[in-house]
């Protein structure tokens, strides 16, 4: 059965059938159509200060050079040297006053034009040996790249993000911690459980004794509505914004925002609800509440009023993927004095490390079998969306291809 074939077999409000889960064949459709087109969080500007500076990205078969240029710009590159396609950085940070290939010694400038390359006969035009480029665009500090020629749209989650965004500064934010989960499930497993909290309230005590997102909208609201009125004094933003799903003009152009209330005596994502580190940007207080961010379905973000995490999810194989994390804090926060990381990770270190093991049991029963997608219930929309965003993306790039 091909892919658009499986695809033409879901049900609606259904989840997705096991081959979308095991099969080799719908897994390289993912890497082609999905990590291979749609736009990626892959840095943030705190890791590029100097010009020289690099970083890279690393998805499935693929490595992006991230480098700022002498001119103080980001520029992204795929990582394989034009002359026989040896990775150029081997390191995954560094300074370098150009790129060197360590095969044959073959030397980029920071713009990705050739600057050397030894014995290389004058016939052949330098001007056309420059590293391939990647497209690369930033939004408030967070570095998002596609592997594309031709990358979705981007202007569109800009436009709508960045008044939402802009109060919190993320540009003006470093990373104080970062830490990768290894799970054995495919990655969609792993994204849609984060896409729902339906599993929140037997399976995470710790994140349901602050945030409210498990509960139903009549109990929600007046909590809401109270912090509605503190946000406003505290500078933060509480849009609701939703172009995740059917009604989005296009899969790449998908991205959401909300802000919701903590439960009263929590002001942050905190193990003791007290604060974990200095306020964001231009927040001015803390509302005690929460935001949740999607650039793309790839890409969402967790943003308190004194801290944010950010997420990627890692395919390796049909079998297993990554979870990575990425906490940051204000630019000028100092660990041990602003800080702890431990008391900062708390939260999503104990929630992901039950979410591995939710997960990995998911993918054990979907592998059986006796697994037949059930119904999704109203809390689990966001799976919903997701499938029918991810799915639109395989069809559209099997009917180009």
């Amino acid at each position: 059965m091909s892919v658009s074939d499986l695809i033409d077999t879901q049900r609606d409000g259904h989840a997705m059938a096991q081959a979308f889960y095991t099969s080799a064949a719908v897994f390289e459709a993912d890497r082609r159509a999905i990590f291979g087109r749609e736009w990626m969080l892959a840095g943030h500007v705190s890791e590029l200060p100097q010009p020289g500076d690099y970083i890279l990205f690393d998805i499935l078969k693929d490595s992006v050079i991230l480098c700022r240029d002498n001119a103080g710009d980001v520029r992204a590159f795929a990582n394989v040297c034009r002359h026989r396609g040896s990775r150029l950085c081997i390191e995954p940070r560094g300074n370098v006053r150009r790129l060197t290939c360590p095969y044959h010694a073959w030397v980029f400038n920071l713009d990705g034009s050739l600057f050397s390359a030894r014995m290389l006969e004058e016939h052949h035009d330098k001007d056309a040996l420059g590293l391939f480029p990647v497209a690369v665009e930033i939004l408030e500090g967070l570095i998002y790249v596609s592997l594309a020629d031709d990358p979705p749209d981007f202007a569109p989650m800009r436009k709508g993000l960045t008044p939402c965004l802009a109060p919190f500064d993320l540009a003006n934010t470093k990373i104080a911690h970062r830490e990768t989960y290894p799970v054995a499930a495919n990655w969609k497993l792993l994204l849609e459980n984060y896409n729902e909290c339906y599993h929140c309230t037997p399976a995470h005590p710790e994140f349901s004794r602050s945030h409210v997102v498990h509960l139903s909208d009549e109990r929600i609201t007046p909590l809401n509505d109270a912090m509605e009125a503190r946000s406003a004094a505290c500078n933060v933003p509480t849009d609701f914004i939703d172009r995740v799903g059917k009604n989005a003009p296009a899969p790449g152009e998908d991205y959401a925002y909300n802000r919701y209330a903590l439960y009263d005596g929590f002001l942050t994502g905190s193990e003791d609800g007290t604060p974990v580190a200095p306020l964001l940007g231009r927040i001015t207080g803390h509302d005690g509440g929460a935001s949740d961010a999607y650039v793309g379905f790839l890409n969402p973000m967790l943003l308190y009023c004194d801290h944010a995490v950010l997420y990627r999810f890692l395919p390796i194989d049909a079998d297993t993927c990554a979870q990575e994390i990425i906490w940051l804090v204000h630019a000028d926060a100092e660990a041990g004095r602003d800080y702890d990381v431990g008391r900062l990770k708390w939260l999503w270190d104990v929630t992901t490390k039950a979410d591995k093991r939710i997960v990995e049991d998911n993918a054990r029963g979907v592998a059986s079998r006796h697994y037949v997608p059930g119904p999704l219930v109203p809390m689990e929309r966001y799976v919903a969306r997701f499938i029918d965003a991810y799915q639109t993306t395989l069809r559209q790039h099997e009917a180009r291809t």
